[in-house]
Order: structure tokens, then C-alpha cells, then sequence
């Protein structure tokens, strides 16, 4: 064989290889910690997702933790105070802020070109505390393997910053963009991370609204970019409004500012009747997310926009409340591994939220209150800080299984797709306390006739058009089960 056919097939060789390495790659996100007193949840490859009560820190807010992106194995997690290796003991030399427990927002990201070395990025309190925007290197080779210090607190930005910190794959698809706001101004800042090091000359992006007040409670609240890294958005706790941008993945610069006005105001010290805290882009970057701790009719609120169309009335008038509540206070929300979002409630509460299909507008996107018991442990304000990655354990039809024995188990509806009935099987118990709701793709309630025998309910088609719908069994208005079938 000639040398420029061994030539092509050597670098088909090599192509397959790396392709199959890219596939098998970006399990970063399968662990997470968070809240006081250990709770934690895994991913494994199956998106089966099991409750954790192991964790070891104190993370009143902001938390991250990272796991080999090929294996999956938790490596170690921080709330930007301390830094915690797999065997939950703190790493030597770890202690980083002071009281950073407290802060929105930490990121961590694999330094681009090492299978090693990790920076951790932490921001200060409100914009007061003087520790702006530094980062922290970890070297997982030290130690046998469980991690050590290799520098700490080099500064990133040194004036005041808010409490906002993502991070964004370059377009190159090998370097990273980390993205802040500074405090008393309205200027992004995105930091460009390559091979080489952290650039600690920000591109700034001078847009958008002021982060500052009178309380500095503007420098709390999230900033998330989109799972395909070409949009940002961001909300403050004071003077609340969503603010939506574009983002040039090769430039660093922010663009074409959509605000996105809040029910009400807040101006920091009084009238508190709209503090927004929580952010999150559905996996196909369509929809966003936002929880607002305390709206003008006394209720927390999860609140979704369709941003497809980058016209700010379009988007402000796309507005839903999918879920609304006076019994607890709802804050970070995190696109998982398995496709879902998860909501963070507050430490009087031991439950996950769960966004089952946030792709879907309205209703439809099926958002299940108290979907996971944490047991004995709490989720307090913020889940995993990591930033958005492109790889997703499982698509499926039904929502992922939960390792929680206090969830009730039934049977899945089969047949599924049906045409003319599908029948719900119960595991030995009455049906008579359930209800049955049924929702369409785009949110409207659907009337389907069925019949309740024992342990069994018939959901029959009746003229339902054929199409995608979820249903939800409810009991003493909690709902208990949740699916998606299809009617052929």
C-alpha cells in the first residue's frame, strides 16, 4: 500500500479515536455537593440519579464539584472557602475565603490541554469584602491522587466584584472563557483561559445595567450562559430584572442586551417584593429559567421564557409561571446530566425541585415539587456551580429513575405509544386517592377519559388527536408520578 493512502488511513485512525474519546468524555457534572449538611446527588451513565448524604462542608450558596470527565469518579468539590478531596477530608492548605460559603457563585474548570491540574475561580461578599475575583490551581497528581494545592489566591481582578461567575467553552472547542461582572459598574468581564494559563486582562463588555446599590444586594444572584455557550444571562437580588445577552464565543464580547422587565421592584432596602436569584438555559438553549424568591402577591415563583425569537416583547410576553408557592423560598437552578433542572429550596426543606422536560413551553415542561428527599439532609440556596457541558448521560421518553425509597414506584404505562388504551399498573395499592392530569406538549390541560379498577387505571384515547402528552398522578395536590406517552 502506497504512503498517502497509510497516510489517510492513519489520520482516519487517529479522527476515531479522538471522536470516541470526545464521546466518552465530559462526565464532569455527575457529582454534586451542596447545601450544610451533606446532601449530594450522582449521576451515573444509566441516568439513574442516586441521593448522596456524604458530603463534608458547610455551603450555605455557592458550591461546585467535579468528577473525572472519563470515568465520572468524583475528584473534589469546594464552596470557596474550603476544598474537599473524594474521601470527603479537606485537601492540606485548602482554607481559600473567608466566610466564602456565603458567596452566589464558584466556578471550577479543568486547565484546557492538562488531565490534571484544575483552576477554582471565587469571587467576594457583595462587593465589599476586598478578596475580588481570584483563582486557585489544584494539581491531582500530589498527594496519591487525591489532589493538593498547587498555588492559591493569585488575583484575577483586582477591584470590587459581584458575586457572579460562569464559564463558557471557546469556540476554538479547546480553551475557556470565565465570565464576571465588576461592582459599581456595568461591565462584564470575560477572562480567556488557554494551554498557557489564565489571561487576568479581561475583555470588557461595558452593557447592561449597573451592579450596585445602597445594600449591595445587586452583586447577588446568578449568571448562566446557554449549554451551546452563545448566550448569557444574569439577575441581581436588588433593582431585579433579567438581562439577556449574546455572547461571541471567539471574541469574549457581550451584545444585543434584551431586558426582561421583573413583575416588581425591589430597590434593595425596601419593598422587597421581587428578589430574583436563580438562572437556567434548557438543554436545547430555548428556554430560561428564573426563580423569584418574593413576588408582589407574597409567592415564590418559577418563572419561564422561550428566547428563540431575540425580541425582547416577544420574550417578555412569552412569560409562564410554572410553578408558584407561599410555604418556601426557591433559588439556584442547575441543568443536570440527565437533561433536567433541578431547584434548590430553602434549609427548612430537605426536597429538590425537578424541571422534568425543560424544553417544553408552559405547563408541559412538567415541573414536579419536592421530587427528591434528600433525608435528613437540606439543599439550602445553590447547587452545582460547573459550567455548562455538551455531553447528557440519557435521552428518554420518561424521567430519569431516583435511588430514593421514600418515592413512590409504579409500574410505567404500556402500552406506550398505544392507540386506543394504555393501562397504569400500582405496586398493591388503591387507586381511588390518585387523580389524573393530563397536559399537551404546549401546556394546555387535556381531558382523556379513564377508568379506575383496583390497582389498575385504563387511560383511554378517546378523540385526542396523536401526539406527545404528560401525565401526572396526584394526591393530596402533590404530585407523585410523572411520564410522557404517545398516542399513534
Amino acid at each position: 500500500m502506497n504512503t498517502p493512502i497509510l497516510q489517510k488511513l492513519s489520520f482516519l485512525f487517529l479522527l476515531l479515536i479522538s471522536l470516541s474519546q470526545i464521546s466518552l468524555a465530559q462526565k464532569q457534572a455527575y457529582n454534586w455537593y451542596f447545601g450544610d449538611d451533606g446532601a449530594g446527588l450522582n449521576f451515573n451513565t444509566e441516568c439513574k440519579v442516586t441521593v448522596l448524604n456524604d458530603g463534608n462542608f458547610i455551603g450555605i450558596e455557592g458550591v461546585a464539584a467535579i468528577s473525572n470527565k472519563l470515568t465520572g469518579d468524583l475528584l473534589f468539590y469546594t464552596n470557596s472557602e474550603c476544598i474537599m478531596n473524594k474521601n470527603h477530608d479537606t485537601i492540606p492548605n485548602s482554607n481559600l475565603i473567608p466566610n466564602g460559603k456565603t458567596i452566589t457563585q464558584v466556578q471550577i474548570i479543568e486547565k484546557p490541554g492538562s488531565n490534571s491540574i484544575y483552576y477554582i475561580i471565587t469571587s467576594e461578599i457583595q462587593g465589599f469584602s476586598g478578596h475580588f475575583y481570584r483563582y486557585h490551581a489544584i494539581d491531582m497528581t500530589m498527594n496519591g491522587g487525591l489532589g493538593g494545592i498547587l498555588f492559591k489566591d493569585s488575583m484575577l481582578y483586582n477591584s470590587p466584584t459581584t458575586e457572579k461567575l460562569t464559564a463558557i467553552k471557546h469556540s476554538n472547542g479547546t480553551d475557556i472563557w470565565i465570565v464576571g461582572h465588576s461592582y459599581n459598574t456595568n461591565n462584564y468581564l470575560a477572562f480567556h483561559v488557554t494551554p498557557q494559563g489564565i489571561n487576568t486582562t479581561p475583555v470588557i463588555s461595558s452593557i447592561g445595567k449597573v451592579h450596585g446599590d445602597q445594600s449591595t444586594a445587586s452583586a447577588v444572584g446568578e449568571l448562566k450562559a446557554s449549554p451551546n455557550g452563545m448566550k448569557l444571562a444574569a439577575v441581581t437580588l436588588a433593582v431585579p430584572n433579567i438581562e439577556l445577552f449574546d455572547f461571541n464565543k471567539s471574541t469574549g464580547q457581550l451584545s444585543n442586551l434584551i431586558t426582561i422587565p421583573a413583575i416588581a421592584g425591589y430597590d434593595g432596602l425596601n419593598n422587597p417584593i421581587s428578589n430574583l436569584y436563580g438562572l437556567s438555559f434548557s438543554k436545547n438553549s430555548k428556554m430560561l429559567y428564573a426563580t423569584q424568591w418574593i413576588s408582589s402577591d407574597s409567592a415564590c415563583k418559577i418563572l419561564q421564557y422561550n428566547v428563540t425569537s431575540n425580541d425582547s416583547i416577544q420574550i417578555s410576553n412569552s412569560r409562564k409561571t410554572i410553578f408558584s408557592t407561599q410555604n418556601k423560598n426557591l433559588y439556584s437552578l442547575k441543568l443536570a446530566p440527565d437533561e433536567r433542572i433541578y431547584v434548590a429550596q430553602n434549609q427548612t426543606k430537605n426536597y429538590l425541585g425537578i424541571i422534568n422536560y425543560p424544553d417544553s413551553a408552559g405547563l408541559s415542561c412538567n415541573y414536579v415539587d419536592s421530587a427528591i428527599s434528600l433525608g435528613v439532609s437540606h439543599s439550602g440556596w445553590g447547587l452545582n456551580n460547573l459550567m455548562e457541558y455538551d455531553y447528557y448521560c440519557k435521552e428518554s421518553t420518561q424521567p430519569s429513575a431516583i435511588d430514593n425509597p421514600l418515592e413512590t414506584k409504579m409500574v410505567q404505562l404500556n402500552p406506550n405509544p398505544f392507540t386506543d388504551f394504555a393501562i397504569l399498573h400500582f405496586n398493591n395499592e388503591s387507586t381511588k386517592k390518585y387523580k389524573l392530569k393530563i397536559v399537551s406538549m404546549i401546556g394546555s390541560e387535556i381531558n382523556l377519559p379513564y377508568e379506575i379498577n383496583s390497582n389498575q387505571l385504563k387511560l383511554m384515547r378517546g378523540s385526542c388527536p396523536n401526539g406527545i402528552y404528560i401525565y401526572q398522578l396526584i394526591t393530596e395536590d402533590k404530585i407523585i408520578q410523572t411520564g410522557k406517552f404517545r398516542i399513534n
